[in-house]
Order: C-alpha cells, then sequence, then structure tokens
C-alpha cells in the first residue's frame, strides 16, 4: 500500500512538473535553440560532407589519372630499353650465334655484358633473357624456375605479334656464379625480328622489372595526411604491387566484399565507388594503364575525410551544450520571474476564498509589465470587494435597525386610531356632530394612508382617501371647494401607488385657491389609454408662469411664489411611482395664470398587489 502511495505521489509531481511554468520555457527554449542548432548542425555537416566526398573524389581521381600517367611513362620507358637490346646489332650477332647451338639453356659472357650496359642505367631492372621454341638464353640471371615459364612467356609472345606482352607480378627464382635468390618481378616481352629484313627470328626477349618500382611510383603519388592506400591489380583481380608485401599475389575479393570486388573488375577504363576495404567504409578510385589491362586503385577510409567535419561537430555539440545550459539557466529564470508572482497571487487567491479580504500581494512599484499590472488590479479587485462587503454589511445593519423601529412604530397608529375613535365618540357624547365626523375621517384617512405595509391600494381606496381629506377641508371651509370624479368602471379594479392623488389635491387646495371664497371646483378623472392608466386632476385656481418644472431641481426656491409648492410634494409623489412602477411613468403639469393647473399622472396597469421596499 505503501509503494503504490509512493508511486501515486510520484506520477502526481510529474504531471505538475510538465504542467509548470518552468517546464514549458524549458520547451520553449530548446525548440527556439537548440531544435535550430540541431538542424543547422545537420545541415553544415551533410553540406561539408558532400563537398569533401566530391572534392576529395576529384582529387583522388586526379591523383590516380597522375600515379597511372607515371607508370605509363615507366613502362614506355621499358619498352624503349627492350627495343634497343633487339635493334643493337652486336647483341643481336650475339643472339644469331648463340641459337645455334644444339642447347635447351645457352649463355655467353660477351651477352652479358652488352647487357648489363642497357640494365645498368636502370637498377630496377632484374634480369634480360631471351627464349625460343626449345631453348633458354640467359641474359643477367638465370631463371631456376624457366622450365615452368618458358613456354607460357614464348607462347603469348609469339601470338601478339609485333605487341608488346606484360606478365603479372610474380615470385622470381634467380641464380649467377654467385648464388641463388627470389624477388618479386614484373616482365614485359616482345618478339625479337631481323633488323635488315624484318623476318621473325622465332625468339622472344623478356625484361623482369622489381616490382619495387610500382610500389615506389604508388608510394609517391599516394603520400597525404589522409589514411589512403594504392595497388596495381590486373583483369583477373590479383593484386600485382602494393607497399604491403602480404598482399601481393592475393585475390581483391580477400580485402573486399564480393559484389565491390567485382565493381573493380567491370568494363570501363576509370570509375569511383564506396566500398568496404578491410572492414572499414572506404572511397575507391580506380584508373586502367594505357600501355596495359591492368589498373591502379586507390583507396582513402572516409572517417580520415571528416576529420575537419568532426571538428565542426564537436564545434556545434559544444554550442548545443552551452545552449542548454543557458536555455535552462534562462528557463528557470524568466519562468520564476512569471511563476513566483503568480504563486504569490495564487497563494494570495486563496486567502481570499477562505475570507481573508485583507490580503494584499506585496509587489514590486517598478514592475510595470503584465504581471505588475496584474498585481495591480488583484488588489485594488481585492479592496473594492472589501469595500463592497463593508457597504453591504453596513447597509443589512442599518435595514436591520430600520426593521425594529419600523416595528416599534407600528405602535403608534394603532394608538392613534384608538385615541381618534375615543374623541369622535366624546365629540357625539357631547353633540359635537362636526368635531366627531373630523375625528372619523381623520382617523379614515390615516387608515388609508398607513395601509397594510403595501406599496399600492385599488383606486377606490386612493379615491376614498381623497374624499376624507376634502371632507375634513370642507369642515373646515364650510364647503367652499367642490370636487367631481369621473372614473371608469373598468378603472377601479386596478391598483395604483397609495397617497398620490390626496398631495395633488392638497396643492390644489392650499396654493391654487388661496384668497378665493367661492367658485373653487377640482375635476379628478381616470381612464384607461395605450395600456396605461392615466389621472387628470384639474383646478381652476391661480395657475402659475411655468408649463414644466423640474421637479428633481434642488433650485426649487428660485420658482414663482404660487407654484413653490411644487418643489417637495410632488417630487415625491414622482420619485413614488418611478421607483415602484418604472421611469418611464410619471408626472406631466400644465398651467396657465388665471386659469387654473392640470397634473397629468401616467401608471401601468396593475393588477397584483405590489410592495416596494
Amino acid at each position: 500500500m505503501r509503494r503504490w502511495w509512493n508511486m501515486a505521489a510520484l506520477g502526481k509531481g510529474r504531471t505538475q512538473l510538465r504542467s509548470s511554468i518552468t517546464y514549458k520555457w524549458l520547451l520553449l527554449l530548446a525548440a527556439i535553440t537548440l531544435i535550430p542548432l540541431l538542424v543547422l548542425g545537420a545541415v553544415s555537416y551533410s553540406i561539408t560532407k558532400n563537398a569533401i566526398d566530391k572534392k576529395v573524389t576529384d582529387a583522388s581521381k586526379q591523383l590516380i589519372r597522375q600515379t597511372a600517367e607515371n607508370i605509363d611513362i615507366r613502362f614506355s620507358g621499358y619498352k624503349d630499353i627492350v627495343m634497343q637490346m633487339i635493334t643493337n646489332p652486336e647483341i643481336m650477332s650475339l643472339l644469331h650465334r648463340i641459337s645455334q647451338r644444339d642447347e635447351e639453356v645457352a649463355e655467353h659472357i660477351s651477352l652479358t655484358s652488352k647487357l648489363a650496359y642497357f640494365t645498368a642505367v636502370s637498377p630496377e631492372f632484374k634480369s634480360v633473357s631471351f627464349v625460343t621454341d626449345d631453348m633458354y638464353i640467359k641474359g643477367i640471371f638465370r631463371w631456376d624456375d624457366q622450365a615452368e615459364l618458358k613456354s607460357d612467356f614464348y607462347s603469348k609472345t609469339m601470338g601478339a605479334g609485333n605487341d608488346f606482352v606484360w606478365f603479372p607480378t610474380r615470385r622470381g627464382y634467380y641464380s649467377d656464379t654467385a648464388d641463388s635468390h627470389e624477388e618479386v618481378v614484373f616482365s614485359v616481352s616482345k618478339q625479337v625480328f631481323n633488323i635488315h629484313d624484318g623476318r621473325q627470328l622465332g625468339m622472344a626477349v623478356v625484361l623482369d622489372i622489381r616490382e619495387e618500382m610500382l610500389s615506389e611510383i604508388l608510394r609517391n603519388n599516394a603520400a597525404s595526411d589522409l589514411r589512403t592506400e594504392s595497388f596495381v591489380i590486373d583483369r583477373s583481380g590479383v593484386i600485382l604491387s602494393h607497399s604491403n608485401k602480404e598482399m601481393l599475389l592475393t585475390p581483391v575479393a580477400e580485402w573486399f566484399h564480393a559484389e565491390e570486388a567485382n565493381l573493380l573488375l567491370r568494363e570501363g577504363r576509370e570509375d569511383s565507388f564506396v566500398a568496404h576495404y578491410k572492414g572499414k567504409e572506404v572511397l575507391v578510385n580506380y584508373q586502367q594503364l594505357k600501355s596495359s589491362d591492368w589498373r591502379v586503385v586507390h583507396v582513402i577510409e572516409r572517417s580520415s575525410l571528416y576529420k575537419d567535419s568532426d571538428q565542426v561537430i564537436q564545434v556545434i555539440a559544444i554550442l548545443l551544450a552551452v545552449c542548454a545550459l543557458f536555455s535552462i539557466v534562462a528557463a528557470i529564470a524568466m519562468a520564476n520571474s512569471v511563476s513566483s508572482p503568480l504563486k504569490r497571487m495564487v497563494k494570495a487567491m486563496k486567502q481570499v476564498h477562505i475570507g481573508n479580504l485583507s490580503t494584499r500581494i506585496h509587489r514590486d512599484e517598478k514592475r510595470i509589465d503584465e504581471i505588475g499590472s496584474l498585481e495591480y488590479h488583484f488588489n485594488d479587485m481585492v479592496g473594492r470587494i472589501e469595500e463592497l462587503v463593508q457597504a453591504v454589511y453596513q447597509e443589512q445593519n442599518n435595514k436591520r435597525i430600520a426593521e425594529v423601529k419600523a416595528l416599534e412604530a407600528q405602535i403608534n397608529p394603532h394608538f392613534l386610531y384608538n385615541t381618534l375613535d375615543a374623541i369622535k365618540w366624546t365629540a357625539l357624547f357631547q353633540k359635537a356632530n362636526q368635531a366627531a365626523e373630523m375625528a372619523r375621517l381623520l382617523s379614515r384617512l390615516l387608515h388609508i394612508s398607513i395601509g397594510k405595509g403595501s406599496d399600492t391600494v385599488m383606486v377606490h381606496e386612493e379615491l376614498e382617501h381623497v374624499e376624507c381629506y376634502m371632507g375634513i377641508q370642507n369642515l373646515r371651509a364650510a364647503g367652499r371647494i367642490e370636487v367631481f370624479y369621473d372614473i371608469e368602471e373598468e378603472a377601479k379594479a386596478y391598483r395604483i401607488p397609495k397617497v398620490i392623488l390626496q398631495p395633488i389635491v392638497e396643492n390644489a387646495v392650499l396654493h391654487g385657491f388661496a384668497d378665493r371664497i367661492e367658485g373653487a371646483v377640482i375635476h379628478i378623472r381616470c381612464h384607461c389609454a395605450d395600456g396605461r392608466l392615466v389621472f387628470m386632476i384639474e383646478d381652476n385656481g391661480h395657475g402659475f408662469e411655468t408649463d414644466m418644472p423640474d421637479l428633481y431641481d434642488d433650485q426649487s426656491a428660485e420658482l414663482p411664489k404660487s407654484a413653490s409648492f411644487l418643489g417637495v410634494g410632488l417630487s415625491n409623489v414622482e420619485e413614488r411611482i418611478k421607483l415602484i412602477c418604472g421611469n418611464e411613468y410619471g408626472l406631466s403639469i400644465t398651467s396657465k395664470i388665471g386659469l387654473g393647473t392640470t397634473v397629468t399622472i401616467t401608471l401601468p396597469i396593475m393588477k397584483e398587489e405590489s410592495s416596494h421596499v
């Protein structure tokens, strides 16, 4: 169980690491820096490698052509020596006399002396011999294996006519009066003709040349800083000359793959290809000699070609390592510059989440980037939230206090009702009927005004409220003000904000009919129009000068004296209508001096009881 918990914790840690900003920054910088460097390194290496391959291939072809040309020049010199021998009268005279002998192997001191003159000029010459169908004539050294070679040399040379014949490298066994020895040589032969009439003499001259001569040419032309090898092969693929003597006379198939060895033997005088030589990848170039069908082969170990490229790769690897280190350091620094403030912000958010609204982020005032702006606005937001919470708390507290006071104030209306009722009955007992009626009307007026806690009343209740008020006024004024009602029956079933008609009527009584003894008339009309309920209260009072005063203007003191009443009473009615019904509803007033005033109230159709708290 503990092991499972450890694995789960490890997996969670890995998930958090992969989702962290630092990890993402590392990936981003790796993509921005390392990947381009890798691509650049790969492209550079590929371009460099291809350029080196092309340059080295061209250089190798040029080198092998030069090597083949040097060998051909030497071979041409050997041919000249041979021709000088077989066209020398003294040598030919000696050969003629020797050939008359009935000997299988013949030699003559004078012939040896004459031939030594020619071979002395070229130290690579080993020996000169002459062969006929049945005789071997020693020149410089005797062939100890002449019995095996004589017939082969003779038949091939005679079959070539007037052409030179080149014989591949062999181990030659020689002897003279002093000792016997062996040496690796290759040979060139030519049929001997009569120098006077050109007749065939049935004889061939064979010049043995030390293989070391070829090795020396190959070494001189192959000298370079690269790991290279050069050698000569014949048409059968046998190595005729090589600096490594152990490889002499071995087939190239021993050192190349079989299919690659066959490429060296295909048609064509020159070619180049990539092969595997002694288990290593090499670049191979070959060139066929002009003087024979032998081929000079040049191999270059490819790994030696790319020493400079390897140095480039090492430099790129070092740059990658430096860039990787820089990326890690930069990613951590950049991520910390972002993640550290965010972590502080997350910590602060958690504090706010649990209700600690006094939490603030300690920010660097000098930081003006997005993180700094985020910190600033976070602190500002939390501060505003704290202020709003305090305001809501204060509002709720004030509301609670108001509710308590409202409960306490409910006692006063009941006390007032009871008191007025007692006054009424006392007045009746004392035969003061007018005072009793005023007490009744006042009690009913207060009852409708206070209501049952609702903001709206029925239309007929509001009209009754006006009637109670006018009843009291007419008792005081001996019935000098007449009120006429024109109310649609449909409208009586609707509800309206309470106490909106009485303040308007009161203003007409107190200000419109001031100092008026008789003839005061108020018309109250109500009808429905365009989905709205419309009240019109008209009086024939004094009127005033302005058509429509601003009911919310604080400068109500500047209104005409006759209209100064509009500042408080009607503004209260207007405000309550808009608060309960909406801003599109309210009052409109028209007035003319000496003609009276008309107040129009526009209300929505309300059938349900509405309460504004």
